[in-house]
Order: structure tokens, then C-alpha cells, then sequence
């Protein structure tokens, strides 16, 4: 990832390289790529193609890949709110949470960032696993692979459990319900599910954006499947951003 300084302070460019693949055609893979980085970037225009394969199988193509340097600019001056009115400047906040996400402790920090100036909000929401799936994947490992002899622990989970369905649609359920309350409240918002590793889900964001600091939410240290080995601390040593970590409850069903 490049980063060019502009005189404008407001705005920074950047140029990165994103990967995609698609079962229907080079062209379906570099929408996808797009849409999925769009999510987080505005302004976006797609430089060049760099690469194109595809995977083969059975003599046929399973899937097509594509590998595609994209521009783009992020720009903290936002139109003012009535016409004619002077452009405003907003600072941006990645908010990181998945069973916390809607807690009184992260609608408050929410409400607290707004009531200094105005906000932009990108929840990102690293993909846990379900506890059943959590569960089976324990029990998985206990086992080798019939066929090869490999212990479970070696082999991806998804291999031989497949996807969390479950976990997914848990995630996604949990930042639907928030998303729709902070456009509620008026507050600009977009949002992501990510990585089940929440240092790799951020690295992702950060690499297509940029964020003034992060909220950091997860249930207390014991219950929580994001904090081990001290995740703020890392955190902070990754982003060189001021975290604010909100350890809360979890929220009952949305």
C-alpha cells in the first residue's frame, strides 16, 4: 500500500491491491473486488488489471481470479447540511464488535464522539464462531482425517465442518440491528463482517481507509473469543491509533 501526502490535510491517496474471484468471469470477480472495497473507500477508480488465472478443475474452469491496482482518495470534508452551506470536516471511527455490538457502552461512546463534532462510523464485525460450530471444531481435532492420516488440527476446520452458517448469520443479524439504530440517531455509518481474527479483520480495513481511532468492544477477558493475549494492547501496536476498549455484556437477542 502506497501513500501519497496531499496539501489538502483533509484528504489522503492511496493505491492498493486487491484480489477477487468469481465462478462467473474475470469481469463478475473485479465487481465483487470493487463492491467489497467500496464498503469502506469513496471515490474509488480502479487503475489497472494486474493479474488474471483461473483455477481448473476437471478439465473446466472452477473459478476465475483477478488481481486489480485500485485509487482512490480519502476525503474527510463532507458537504454542509443545507444548501450553500460551508463543507464540514469529520473525523472517522472504526468500531470493532461482534456479541457486544449494541450495548448501552458502545451507543454511549457513539453518542459522546458525536456531541464533539460530526462523525463518520465504520463497524467492523470479525466473524466468530458460533459456540456450536466453536464446539464441533473442538471435537474435530480430537480426530485425525480418515483418508490421510492428518490430525484435524492441521487441516481448516471448514474443510470438513464447512462454513459457520450459524456464526454468520448471528454477526450479521448483530450489525444490521446497529447499523439501523445509528441511522436512527442520524449518525453516518457503514459496516462489515470480518475476519474471524480481529488484528487481520482491522489490517484489512486500514489498508482501504483511514480512521481517526478505533472503539474496541468485546465481552470481559474469560468470556470473550477476541480478547486473548491482551487484543488493545496489539491492537495499538499495529494501528499506532488511540484505542478506547469498552468491555460489556453481552446484549440479549436483537
Amino acid at each position: 500500500m502506497n501513500e501519497s501526502p496531499q496539501r489538502n490535510r483533509n484528504a489522503v491517496e492511496k493505491v492498493i491491491t486487491l484480489v477477487a474471484a468469481s465462478r462467473i468471469s474475470w469481469e463478475d470477480a473485479a465487481r465483487r473486488g470493487v463492491a467489497e472495497a467500496t464498503k469502506t473507500i469513496r471515490d474509488l477508480s480502479v487503475a489497472h488489471v494486474e493479474e488474471r488465472d483461473v483455477m481448473i478443475v476437471d478439465g473446466e474452469i472452477a473459478l476465475y481470479r483477478i488481481k486489480l491496482r485500485v485509487a482512490f482518495r480519502v476525503d474527510r470534508m463532507r458537504p454542509g447540511l443545507t444548501p450553500g452551506a460551508p463543507d464540514v470536516e469529520v473525523t472517522r471511527w472504526l468500531i470493532v464488535a461482534n456479541q457486544t455490538l449494541g450495548t448501552g457502552e458502545v451507543v454511549a461512546e457513539i453518542d459522546r464522539l458525536n456531541s464533539h463534532g460530526p462523525c463518520e462510523f465504520h463497524l467492523l464485525v470479525p466473524m466468530t464462531h458460533s459456540k456450536s460450530y466453536a464446539r464441533a471444531r473442538r471435537l474435530s481435532m480430537l480426530a485425525a482425517d480418515p483418508v490421510t492420516g492428518i490430525p484435524s488440527e492441521h487441516v481448516p476446520a471448514a474443510d470438513y465442518l464447512g462454513p459457520d452458517t450459524l456464526g454468520m448469520e448471528q454477526a450479521q443479524k448483530r450489525l444490521d440491528a446497529q447499523l439501523a439504530k445509528i441511522a436512527a440517531a442520524s449518525y453516518a455509518a457503514t459496516g462489515e463482517l470480518g475476519d474471524p481474527d480481529p488484528l487481520r479483520a482491522i489490517q484489512a480495513v486500514l489498508s482501504r481507509s483511514s480512521f481517526d481511532g478505533i472503539i474496541l468492544s468485546t465481552l470481559p477477558a474469560g468470556a470473550s473469543r477476541l480478547v486473548g493475549a491482551d487484543l488493545p494492547s496489539r491492537v495499538r501496536r499495529l494501528t499506532r491509533l488511540p484505542v478506547t476498549y469498552l468491555p460489556g455484556k453481552e446484549p440479549g437477542e436483537l
